[in-house]
C-alpha cells in the first residue's frame, strides 16, 4: 500500500500544478522544482535509505520512514506558498527513500523463495499500476474536491494511508543486524552528490534546456559516482563489517 502511494506521488503533482499555481501564485521557475524535487531527494538518499534497515532494523525503519512520510506529507498539504511546498517535496521524498527499501527487505525476510517470488510479482504489479492510473487517481481526487480542499487533497490522502501501513506494520518480522555495523559517510556523501547532480539537469531541462552547464553537472555526477564505486571497493575489501551493502 505504501509502495503503491510513493510511486504514485512521482507523477500526481504534474496533474495538480495548475491549481497549485493558481492558489500559491508559483512562478514559471517554481512550478518545475514542485514536480521534481520529490525525485531528486528520493534518488540521493535510496541507497542510504536501505542501508538505515540494515543498521537498525527493517521494520523500524520502515514504521519511521512511513510516519515521516505522513508528516511531510501533511506539511505538502498545509504548504502556504511555492517556497515551503519544495521544500515539503524534499521531505516527502527523503522519507519515501527510507521507507521504499524496507519493503523488499520485508518480502525477503518474511517468506520463503517460492513465496517472495510470488510477492515480488505482486508488488511489481501494484507498483505498476501505480505507474500507469497516477493522472486518473490525482484527476479524480481534485475533482471531488473533498472539504474544499482542491489540491491539497493528493497530500492529505498520504495520512489515513500511512496510518493503516503503520497498524499492519506490526505483523512484519522484526530482523535485527547479526554483527555490529556503521555507516559509511564518505560512501554516503559520493553517493548523494553523485546522484544529486546527475539528476539536476534531467530533471530541470524544461527550465534550463540543455546548455553547456547541463554537460557540465551531467559529468560531474557521473565521475562521483564512478568515485562512490571505486570507494566501495576499496572499503568492503578492507573491512567487511563497514561495506556499504
Amino acid at each position: 500500500m505504501v509502495g503503491f502511494v510513493t510511486i504514485l506521488t512521482f507523477v500526481v503533482v504534474s496533474v495538480a500544478i495548475v491549481d497549485i499555481d493558481n492558489t500559491l501564485h508559483a512562478s514559471y521557475i517554481q512550478l518545475t522544482p514542485i514536480i521534481v524535487t520529490y525525485e531528486l531527494s528520493f534518488g540521493l538518499l535510496l541507497i542510504t535509505g536501505g542501508r538505515f534497515g540494515d543498521l537498525l532494523d527493517h521494520r523500524r525503519t520502515y514504521r519511521i520512514g512511513t510516519l515521516c512520510f505522513k508528516v511531510s506529507s501533511v506539511f505538502c498539504g498545509l504548504s502556504a506558498n511555492a517556497g515551503f511546498l519544495i521544500v515539503d517535496r524534499f521531505l516527502q521524498g527523503l522519507s519515501a527513500a527510507v521507507l521504499f527499501p524496507q519493503i523488499y527487505a520485508s518480502i525477503r525476510a518474511d517468506f520463503d523463495d517460492t513465496d517472495a517470488r510470488k510477492a515480488f510479482g505482486y508488488l511489481g504489479m501494484t507498483l505498476g499500476v501505480a505507474a500507469v492510473t497516477d493522472q486518473i487517481l490525482g484527476g479524480l481526487l481534485i475533482s471531488i474536491n473533498f472539504l474544499d480542499l482542491q489540491w491539497r487533497t493528493i497530500f492529505f490522502i498520504n495520512v489515513p494511508i500511512g496510518m493503516v501501513a503503520l497498524y499492519f506494520s506490526r505483523q512484519l518480522k522484526n530482523v535485527r543486524p547479526m554483527r555490529k555495523q556503521s555507516l559509511d559517510w564518505i560512501g554516503i556523501a559520493l553517493s548523494s552528490i553523485g546522484i544529486s547532480i546527475a539528476l539536476l539537469p534531467l530533471l530541470m531541462i524544461s527550465v534550463w534546456s540543455w546548455n553547456f552547464r547541463s554537460n557540465v553537472l551531467l559529468l560531474t555526477g557521473l565521475f562521483t559516482l564512478y568515485f562512490f564505486a571505486h570507494h566501495e571497493n576499496r572499503y568492503a575489501a578492507t573491512d567487511t563489517s563497514h561495506s556499504w551493502a
